[in-house]
């Protein structure tokens, strides 16, 4: 089947930003509309094509990188203005104005909940993949719970130190640590690049985020639009994930996928896939 994916150009009009501005949104499929956002934060979104792909038949799936990543990393971020704001102002002039269905993944989940907060009326649904809790208690040690892999062509050799070819292997262990699948993880991340992520921008999200954190009265506003939440059983973000998602939203449908970590539509994809089907259809009605 030849896929169509549509590159559309939006103007950004709104307040916090300037008219003359355009981000890059990349949409596929017919149907009811779903976007999709990524994680990281400060990470590229092209990595989420083949979800895309699967539900483009009964969905028209979009995606975008955020201000300062990937395709709109020449998009300035104002310095008087918090650039997750800014973020949250892209999503509202980008997003339809008719109720939709958000899926996000990993710090994805959270922004989502933090635009469905400010806009519950231009939510339908949201769908809570992988997703780092609140509180960030996952993240408290998240270093001590990567998956360690041992493998020999990720190690640099003595030619390779204090080269770019030992960041470059660096950059890649870091992905691979996400999956439980070692050799998975490594043949996954030899698609990325450094220009796939702004760690400067990461650390700034977060720094941001933590001022103003989410909290359980926040998620319990939006549980009945929360329509799914998925997890792994072997995602770093465990198990303080799962335990906070679990004490918030008692009455929301939680997956748990067994032989993944943080990528399942990677490592599990069938069992994820269908997952995730129950969740839009939950969503959609």
């Amino acid at each position: 089947m030849l896929r169509a994916l549509l590159v559309l150009t939006v103007t950004l009009a709104t307040s916090g930003t300037q008219a003359s501005e355009a981000i890059e949104v990349h949409c596929m499929g017919s149907g009811e509309r779903v976007y999709l956002i990524g994680g990281g934060p400060a990470f590229t979104t092209w990595h989420l094509e083949p979800i895309q792909q699967q539900f483009e038949n009964r969905y028209r799936l979009c995606r975008f990188d955020m201000r300062g990543v990937g395709d709109n990393a020449d998009l300035p971020l104002a310095p008087d203005t918090h650039a997750l704001e800014q973020w949250l102002a892209d999503m509202a002039a980008v997003l339809p104005e008719e109720p939709t269905i958000l899926w996000g993944h990993s710090w994805g989940a959270l922004q989502i909940l933090l635009y469905a907060e400010r806009h519950p009326e231009r939510v339908k649904g949201l769908i809570l993949s992988n997703p780092v809790d609140p509180a960030l208690k996952s993240l408290e040690h998240i270093e001590a719970k990567r998956h360690t892999h041992d493998l020999p062509e990720a190690q640099p050799t003595l030619e390779e130190i204090g080269t770019p070819a030992e960041a470059r292997k660096s950059f890649r262990r870091k992905i691979a640590s996400y999956f439980l699948d070692g050799q998975l993880g490594w043949d996954y991340s030899g698609q990325f690049t450094a220009a796939d992520a702004n760690n400067a921008l990461n650390v700034q999200i977060w720094e941001e985020y933590r001022k103003a954190p989410l909290t359980g009265g926040d998620l319990k506003g939006q549980e009945e639009k929360i329509s799914a939440v998925i997890h792994c059983r072997h995602d770093v973000l465990q198990p303080e994930s799962r335990q906070a998602y679990a004490q918030l939203l008692r009455d929301t449908p939680e997956t748990i996928l067994e032989n993944c970590a943080h990528f399942p539509w990677v490592e599990v994809p069938e069992a994820y896939y269908r997952a995730l089907a129950s969740g839009l259809e939950q969503a959609a009605r």
